[in-house]
């Protein structure tokens, strides 16, 4: 213990400790201001070192500690994207590859590709001529209620516009189409020197010693290339009416464009013109869109592709579909069934035309003998889709873009692909493990009802219980049994209609324009609309009959649910599908969906070709006749006691 006076003098030398630190503070301050005057009036040399420091300070971290090198920068870029894309579940299958473009989080950040500005010496005019194409299709990507890109869109469209082929796999109703509709656009209407890199310094701006010398129009337009006849953009869908959607969207898309936008959509009544190149006029053709079937004969006809600047396939795991159209839907049907549904194999019209010719010449060499006489070479009884494609793939320039888009790219796709793409940016969108191709906004359920006549039943029993909510689609296996649906739907007081291949073009459009209207609550339908084709506001999609793979089951219920709206699917099943069964039920569980234990513990289905169970014929007269006759043997019995 210290006493009263040691603590006194104590408290007096801290006193005194404090009052001279302040002194030191002030003269270290000063020192400094002295310092810095001194400084100002130093050479530029002093300068230069004080701009090191900054520099150097500058490229420390928080800590002070360590430098942060352009390399490290560079890895922290690669991580922060890496990092995004997982956000948004965008998969890369060559994710290293370090030419892969960053992907947008915004339709406002994509910015002119480096190869749009190689020869300009102000890359400011470079910038402009691209953002005077691009500005247009924002706001007419407003107009359209796109307000942010969804995943694919936000990696294939810098993929596509930096020119790399893209694999693209996404669920349905994720937007795969504006994500190739919009870089098919500008890599239309790039010009044509910065397309090709035929320009050069002195041809676009001229010799700064002297001026250009002046040009007649005549002159201009004698040295001015002539794109009449041009195709700059191929968009090639397996489906008529797929094609057609894809068609007034690009019209949509491009409106207000510099120079306007010309696309057509091929068919028998322009064929002819597009072939002789009258198409477009002198500025020949931005976009033009066609089923495969359609675009061979043009090509057998003399129609020239080497102009092609990008060629997109959507669905392409149907497009490279190696089976014959006859033999592909004749796959599971019963012979007396409609023995050639050509609901998916491009252009109906025409492939029933040739269908019936071509039964009339096997009917002939039947009765008469051998006929000379062969269905034509363009026609789907001698061509697949895939060879099909490869007619066309190989009419393509090498400098095309080239681009696969579908909701379900399997293995064998991929593998197709490496003959038809170089060095794809490989895009899936999905969670892992998952087939990429299920949309987890639908609500799926399996419904077990017995028998084949239980399925109508069910159908009753939805509509009196409030269950079906329109608008719905119906899809079943075949074209017969959808007419009879519909007879029976109808007989209900339903508003319903039928749409397949069966019905004429004019009739299936007017059923699309009814069912869009709001004028048909139930459109009943074979797989001619389940892919891709997009119906706005879909609140369910009923399977009227189970379909025999996982594929066309993921397209099927894809027509709800989409553009993040919530949907219902409910598949009706009975005791014939137990075959096929399990892949459905797989498919549902990897989408997050509730499924039964023993349905996954089904027998698996190892044949390839998997079919369709034989169906009996979609009527209730039968289920009917019986319940009356059991009432009038009951009736009898009352009337016996």
């Amino acid at each position: 213990m210290l006493s009263s006076t040691a603590r006194i003098d104590k408290s007096k030398r801290i006193k005194k400790k404090n009052k001279k630190r302040p002194l030191r503070l002030a003269a270290d301050s000063l020192d400094d201001k002295v310092a810095f005057i001194k400084s100002d009036d130093d050479d530029h040399d002093d300068d230069d070192e004080e701009e090191e420091q900054n520099e150097e300070l500058k490229s420390r971290d928080r800590t002070g500690k360590r430098d942060i090198s352009e390399e490290k920068q560079k890895q922290i870029h690669r991580e922060q994207i890496a990092a995004f894309r997982r956000s948004m579940s965008i998969r890369l299958a060559n994710k290293h590859d370090p030419d892969i473009p960053d992907p947008i989080s915004s339709f406002v950040e994509l910015t002119a590709p480096s190869w749009w500005r190689p020869f300009s010496s102000n890359s400011a005019d470079s910038v402009h001529s691209f953002q005077s194409y691009w500005r247009p299709m924002l706001g007419n990507i407003e107009a359209g209620r796109w307000k942010e890109p969804t995943a694919i869109q936000m990696q294939s469209i810098p993929a596509l516009v930096c020119r790399r082929d893209c694999i693209g796999a996404a669920p349905t109703g994720s937007g795969k189409s504006g994500a190739f509709l919009l870089p098919a656009l500008l890599l239309s209407s790039a010009p044509y020197e910065l397309f090709y890199g035929t320009n050069n310094i002195e041809a676009a701006v001229g010799s700064k010693d002297k001026e250009p010398p002046k040009q007649s129009r005549k002159e201009k337009a004698k040295k001015t290339p002539s794109h009449q006849g041009e195709i700059r953009s191929l968009i090639v869908a397996p489906t008529l009416e797929l094609a057609a959607q894809l068609q007034r969207e690009v019209e949509r898309l491009g409106l207000g464009k510099p120079g306007g936008v010309s696309s057509l959509l091929l068919s028998k009544s322009n064929a002819s013109n597009i072939v002789s190149g009258n198409a477009g006029g002198k500025h020949g053709l931005d976009v033009l869109v066609t089923t495969p079937l359609r675009l061979v004969d043009a090509i057998e006809k003399g129609l020239k592709l080497d102009a092609v600047r990008i060629i997109i396939m959507d669905e392409a795991d149907r497009l490279l579909d190696a089976a014959d159209g006859s033999e592909r839907e004749n796959f599971g049907k019963p012979k007396d069934e409609d023995s050639c549904d050509s609901d998916s194999y491009g252009d109906e019209e025409e492939h029933n035309s040739n269908r019936h010719k071509h039964n009339k010449k096997k009917i002939k060499k039947q009765v008469t003998g051998p006929v000379t006489s062969q269905p034509s070479s363009g026609s789907s009884q001698t061509k697949s889709f895939l060879a099909q494609m490869d007619i066309i793939l190989s009419q393509i320039p090498p400098t095309a873009v080239r681009g696969l888009f579908s909701a379900t790219v399997t293995p064998m796709v991929r593998s197709l692909a490496e003959s038809a793409l170089r060095n794809p940016v490989d895009i899936t969108i999905a969670a892992p493990g998952s087939l990429g191709g299920a949309n987890t906004d639908i609500d799926q359920q399996l419904m077990f009802v017995g028998k084949e006549e239980g399925k109508l039943l069910a159908m009753r029993q939805l509509t009196q219980r409030g269950q079906l909510k329109p608008p719905v689609i119906v899809f079943t296996q075949s074209q017969d049994r959808a007419q009879a649906l519909f007879a029976e739907l109808l007989y209900d007081g339903i508003h319903v209609d039928v749409i397949h291949a069966g019905r004429s073009k004019a009739a299936r459009d007017n059923a699309v324009a009814k069912f869009r209207r709001g004028d048909t609550w139930v459109l009943i339908c074979t797989d001619l609309v389940s892919r891709g084709v997009d119906f706005k506001s879909i609140n369910m999609v009923i399977n009227y009959d189970l379909p025999v793979s996982g594929i066309n089951y993921v397209h099927r219920i894809g027509r709800t649910g989409r553009a993040g709206r919530k949907g219902k699917a409910i598949t009706l099943f009975t005791e014939a599908d137990f075959e096929n069964l399990r892949t459905i039920a797989n498919v549902m569980k990897q989408s997050g969906c509730k499924v039964e234990d023993w349905m996954l513990n089904l027998k698996r289905n190892t044949r390839k070709d998997k079919k369709n169970p034989r169906r009996y014929k979609i009527d209730t007269s039968v289920y009917k006749r019986n319940k009356n006759n059991k009432r009038s043997h009951d009736q009898d019995d009352v009337d016996s006691d």
